[in-house]
C-alpha cells in the first residue's frame, strides 16, 4: 500500500515538474506577480509585538501573579528609570526636580512620574529617617559650622565665604576644626580647578558638611521613575518618551554640570534593538559574500545560483504572507524565523540544484535532467520536509509562546520551501537555462575519482578507528548533558558597553539601588507587615519596606534633638538683612587675603592631610589669579559655583529644622500609592544583600524568599521562572520532535534499522553539540537557543538523503552515496547555512554573536555526524 503510495507521489511530482517546465513563462510571471503583491500586502499589515509579555504563556503562574500585581500597581509597569549623578547634590537634586516638571506637563508620552524620597515631603521630614545617633552627630556637625554659616547669611557673597575661611585659619583651630577645614578646602580646591578647566561643579561644601553624618554618605545619584506610554504596534515602542528625555536630559546636563541616563527594561530592549541592527548589517555583508562565494563554488553555475537564490526569496515572501494571515505579528522570537527558513530552504534548493546538474551532465537534455531529478530527490525532500516541520511543530503544545508561534511559522514555511522548489525552480531553470558545457566534466571526473567500482575514501577504511573513537565521546557527551548551564539572564545578552546596560550593572552592584527587586502582594498593611519581618529574617535580604517602614520610630527623641539643633542654629535661620553687596574687586581682594593666610598656616603646621590641602589649594588660587591677568571676569562664575543656590539651600535647611511628626495619615499620596492599592492590598518589596546579577545569586535569593512567600513576584522571578519556562519548552519539544520524526520514518522507511540511522546524525549532534558547549564555555541561553530547531531541521534532513539515496543505488551502496551529489550537496548546505549565520558571531551584540558561534558549532558537528560517523557505521554494518 505504501509503496504504491510512494509510487504514486512520484508520478505525481514528476508530473508537476513537467507542468511547470511546459508553462515555465507564465508560471515564473505569475509566482514573481504573486509574490509581489503578497509582498505589498505584507509590508502594509506585518506587525511586531515587541511586549515579552506575549512571549509567555498568560495561564503561566508567575504570569498570572505579575498581571494581578501590576493591575493592583499599574503605575509600576513600563517604567523608565532615570538615574542622575555627577555633578554637586544641590545640582543633582535640581535637576530631578526640573525634569519631573518637563515630564509631567507631557501626559500623552508619560502617564505620571515619581521622585522615590526626593520630593517636598522627604525635603520637610527626612531628618526623622535618622537614626537617633545620626542625628547627634549631625547635631555636632551644624554646631562646628554655624560661624560659617553666620557669616554667610549676613555677608552671601565671596567676600563672606573667603573672609570667614581667613578667620578660622588665624584663630589656630583645634583638631575637630581642623578636619573640617581640610574637607573644605580640598572641595574648594576641586572648585577652582574645575572653573579654570572650564567642567561642571562636582560637589560642594555643603555636600561636604554633612559628609560621615549617616555612614553611608550623601546619595551620589538621583533617581525618577517615569512610567511611560508604549506603541506595541511599533518597532520602537518607546521612541516617544525616550527621544524626548534624550533631547530634554542633554540640555539639563549641560544647564547643571550632571549626567543624566536612562535605564530599566524599556531604555534596555529599546538600545538593544539598536545594536542588534547594527550587528545585522554588519553579519548580513560577511553572510552574503560567503554565503555567494559557497554557492558558486558548488553549482558551478550563476543560473542555477540565481535560481536556488529566487526560489527562497519567493519561499521567504510567501512565509511572511502567511504570518500575515494566520498570526498577524511577528515577535522577538519569530522574528528568527527567517534564520531557520533560509538554513532549511536552501538545503532543498542545494539538493534540487545539484542533483539536476548531476542529471543534465549525463543526459544533456533539461527535460530528462529535471524529471530524474526529481524522481530522485522530489521523495526525499517531501520527507525532509515533513519530518523538519514535524519537529518545528513540536513546539506548539509548549508554555513559551515565542517557540509555539515559531514552530507554526516555521513548520509552515517548511511546505511553502518545498512547494516553491518544485515549482518556480523547474520554471526558472527553464526560462534561463544552464549549458551544458558548464556542467559536462562532472561525471567525467567523478568517474576519474573512483572509477566504475569506486574504491573505498578514508572514511571507509578508517571506519573502524571512527567508530572506536565515537563510542567514548557519546558516553562523554551523554554524562555531560544533565551539566549543560542555561543562562536564564536575558541582561548578559545585552551589550554592556551601552548606557542603558552599564546604568543597569552598576546599580546592582549597591543593594541600596538594585533593581531587582521581588515584590509581594500582602491583603493589608498589617498582614504586609508580618510578611516583612518574616523575609528580614532571610540572610539573602538586606532589608524589606512596607508602608509602615516609612513612619519612623523614635520620632519624640528624634523631634527633641532636632528642636535643639534648631535652637543652636537661631541665627542662622531668622532671615537677616544682608550686608552690602560688594563689588568684584573685593571679592578678588578676600580671596586674596585668603592665599596670604593659607602660606603662614602652612609654615605653622609642616604635616598632616591639612597642609597637603592648604598647599594645593593655594596653588589653584595662584592659576586662577595667574589666567585672570588683573581681570575680574571670573568672580560671578566662582560665585554661582561656590554660593549659586546658597539661599534656597538655606531655606531648605530651616524647612528640615521644623518637621512634625509622621503618621500614616501624613505620608504624601505619592508615596502611599506605590505601596497600597486601591482595592487595599498591600506591596511588600524586598531588597537582595548580595549582586544578583550571577545566576546562582538571583537564585539564591528567589528561592530563599519564596520559601517565607511562594506568591512572589518581581524582576527576579520572572527572570527565573521565564528561563524555566524555555529551558521546559525546549526539553518537551526535543523530545517530542525525535519521538514524532521517528514514528512518521519508521511508517515511510518501514525498516528499524534505516529509521535509526536516519535519526543517528541528529542525535549525535544534539550530544556532541552539548559536550563542545561545555568544552567551550558557551552556555545555551534565550538567543542562542534558536539554533536548536535548526538542529531538528537539518541533522534529520541530512540523515533522510544519505538514507534514502543509499536505498535508491542499491545495498552495500554508502560508498556510492559519498561519491554522489547527495552528499556534496549535504556538505554545501552546511557550508551555506554555515556561512550565512557564522558571521553573526561577528556581531557586537553578544546574543547575535553567541547565536553565530553555537549555529556554527551545530553545523560542524552535523557535517561530521552525516558525512563521517553515519558511514563508517554504515560501511561497517554493510559488510557484516
Amino acid at each position: 500500500m505504501l509503496d504504491r503510495l510512494g509510487q504514486a507521489y512520484q508520478v505525481f511530482l514528476v508530473r508537476l515538474v513537467d507542468a511547470c517546465r511546459r508553462a515555465a513563462t507564465w508560471v515564473v510571471i505569475g509566482v514573481l506577480a504573486a509574490t509581489g503583491l503578497s509582498a505589498v500586502y505584507t509590508a502594509k499589515n506585518l506587525k511586531l509585538d515587541t511586549d515579552p509579555v506575549h512571549l509567555l504563556d498568560p495561564d503561566l503562574p508567575f504570569i498570572q501573579l505579575q498581571r494581578d500585581f501590576y493591575t493592583a500597581f499599574p503605575q509600576l509597569d513600563d517604567l523608565i528609570l532615570i538615574v542622575v549623578d555627577q555633578g554637586s547634590a544641590e545640582h543633582r537634586r535640581d535637576a530631578v526636580h526640573e525634569l519631573a516638571g518637563l515630564l509631567e506637563q507631557r501626559p500623552s508620552l508619560f502617564e505620571s512620574v515619581y521622585q522615590p524620597q526626593q520630593d517636598e515631603f522627604f525635603d520637610k521630614y527626612s531628618l526623622l529617617y535618622f537614626d537617633v545617633a545620626e542625628l547627634w552627630r549631625l547635631d555636632e556637625r551644624l554646631a562646628e559650622w554655624s560661624p560659617f554659616l553666620g557669616t554667610l547669611v549676613q555677608d552671601p557673597s565671596l567676600r563672606g565665604f573667603f573672609s570667614i575661611l581667613t578667620l578660622a585659619l588665624e584663630e589656630e583651630p583645634t583638631p575637630e576644626q581642623q578636619k573640617v577645614l581640610s574637607d573644605a578646602f580640598a572641595l574648594l580646591s576641586e572648585t577652582i580647578e574645575a572653573q579654570r578647566l572650564g567642567a561642571p561643579p562636582t560637589s560642594s561644601w555643603k555636600q561636604t558638611m554633612l559628609e560621615g553624618v549617616t555612614g553611608k554618605g550623601d546619595p551620589s545619584r538621583g533617581f525618577l521613575l517615569a512610567k511611560s506610554r508604549l506603541d506595541y504596534s511599533s518597532l520602537e515602542a518607546a521612541e516617544g518618551p525616550l527621544d524626548f528625555l534624550h533631547r530634554h536630559g542633554t540640555a539639563l546636563e549641560q544647564r547643571f554640570g550632571v549626567r543624566i541616563r536612562l535605564t530599566g527594561p524599556i531604555p534596555i530592549e529599546a538600545e538593544e534593538r539598536e545594536t542588534v541592527a547594527r550587528g545585522a548589517g554588519l553579519a548580513a555583508g560577511v553572510s552574503l559574500c560567503l554565503v555567494s562565494f559557497v554557492l558558486i563554488a558548488g553549482f558551478r553555475s550563476l543560473r542555477l545560483v540565481g535560481a536556488m537564490l529566487c526560489a527562497l526569496l519567493v519561499g521567504l515572501l510567501w512565509t511572511a504572507f502567511f504570518v500575515v494571515t494566520a498570526i498577524g505579528s511577528l515577535n522577538f522570537i519569530t522574528a528568527s524565523v527567517p534564520v531557520l527558513f533560509i538554513g532549511l530552504g536552501v538545503d532543498f534548493g542545494i539538493q534540487f540544484g545539484l542533483r539536476y546538474r548531476e542529471e543534465f551532465a549525463r543526459v544533456g537534455d533539461h527535460e530528462v535532467a529535471l524529471r530524474r531529478a526529481v524522481a530522485g530527490v522530489g521523495g526525499p525532500l517531501t520527507l525532509a520536509a515533513v519530518a523538519a516541520a514535524l519537529s518545528f511543530f513540536s513546539f506548539l503544545p509548549t508554555s513559551y509562546r515565542g517557540f509555539a508561534e515559531m514552530g507554526l511559522i516555521a513548520g509552515a514555511g517548511m511546505f511553502i520551501a518545498l512547494f516553491a522548489n518544485l515549482t518556480f525552480f523547474p520554471a526558472f531553470l527553464t526560462v534561463f537555462p544552464i549549458v551544458r558545457s558548464r556542467t559536462a566534466g562532472f561525471v567525467a571526473a567523478t568517474a576519474e575519482r573512483h572509477g566504475e567500482d569506486p574504491a573505498p575514501g578514508a572514511v571507509i577504511r578508517y571506519r573502524r578507528v571512527i567508530l572506536g573513537l565515537m563510542i567514548p565521546m557519546v558516553i562523554v557527551a551523554a554524562a555531560a548533558v544533565p551539566r549543560l548551564p542555561f543562562d536564564f539572564n536575558a541582561l548578559h545578552l545585552r551589550d554592556p558597553s551601552t548606557e542603558s546596560v552599564s546604568t543597569f550593572q552598576e546599580l546592582l552592584e549597591d543593594p541600596d539601588t538594585s533593581p531587582y527587586v521581588i515584590q509581594v502582594l500582602a491583603e493589608n498593611l498589617p498582614v504586609a507587615d508580618a510578611l516583612a519581618d518574616r523575609i528580614r529574617t532571610v540572610p539573602e535580604v538586606d532589608r524589606v519596606l512596607t508602608l509602615s517602614s516609612f513612619v519612623p520610630g523614635d520620632q519624640e527623641e528624634k523631634l527633641a534633638i532636632i528642636d535643639e539643633m534648631a535652637l543652636v542654629l537661631e541665627p542662622v535661620l531668622i532671615p537677616q538683612a544682608a550686608a552690602e553687596t560688594p563689588g568684584d574687586d573685593e571679592e578678588v581682594q578676600a580671596m586674596k587675603e585668603l592665599r596670604a593666610a593659607l602660606d603662614a598656616q602652612a609654615v605653622a603646621n609642616r604635616q598632616g592631610e591639612l597642609v597637603r590641602n592648604l598647599e594645593t589649594l593655594g596653588q589653584e588660587i595662584d592659576g586662577l589669579l595667574d589666567d585672570a591677568r588683573g581681570s575680574t571676569r571670573f568672580v560671578p562664575d566662582l560665585r554661582a559655583r561656590l554660593l549659586g543656590d546658597f539661599p534656597q539651600w538655606l531655606e531648605r535647611l530651616r524647612t528640615l529644622l521644623s518637621p512634625g511628626e509622621i503618621t500614616l495619615a501624613t505620608l504624601p499620596r505619592s508615596l502611599v500609592s506605590h505601596y497600597s492599592a486601591q482595592d487595599g492590598r498591600t506591596r511588600v518589596e524586598v531588597f537582595p544583600a548580595e549582586n544578583v546579577e550571577e545566576n546562582r545569586a538571583l537564585r539564591r535569593f528567589v528561592n530563599s524568599v519564596r520559601q517565607h512567600v511562594p506568591g512572589a513576584i518581581g524582576s527576579p522571578v520572572s527572570i527565573l521562572e521565564g528561563g524555566q519556562t524555555v529551558i521546559d519548552a525546549c526539553v518537551q519539544a526535543t523530545v517530542l520532535a525525535v519521538v514524532l520524526s521517528a514514528l512518521l520514518l519508521l511508517v515511510v522507511l518501514r525498516r528499524m534499522g534505516e529509521t535509526f540511522f536516519v535519526l543517528l546524525p541528529l542525535l549525535l549532534t544534539l550530544l556532541f553539540t552539548v559536550a563542545t558547549c561545555l568544552a567551550l564555555d558557551v552556555p545555551l541561553n534565550l538567543a542562542n537557543v534558536v539554533a536548536l530547531p535548526l538542529v531538528l531541521g537539518l541533522g534529520i534532513a541530512f540523515g533522510i538523503y544519505l538514507i534514502l539515496r543509499r536505498r535508491e543505488a542499491g545495498s552495500r551502496s554508502i560508498v556510492r552515496v559519498l561519491g554522489s551529489s547527495t552528499s556534496q550537496a549535504v556538505l554545501f548546505s552546511a557550508l551555506t547555512t554555515m556561512a550565512s549565520f557564522g558571521a553573526l558571531g561577528f556581531s557586537p551584540h553578544p546574543g547575535m554573536a553567541s547565536l553565530g558561534i553555537l549555529l556554527v558549532v551545530v553545523l560542524i558537528l552535523a557535517l561530521v555526524s552525516a558525512l563521517v560517523i553515519l558511514p563508517a557505521l554504515l560501511a561497517e554494518w554493510e559488510r557484516r
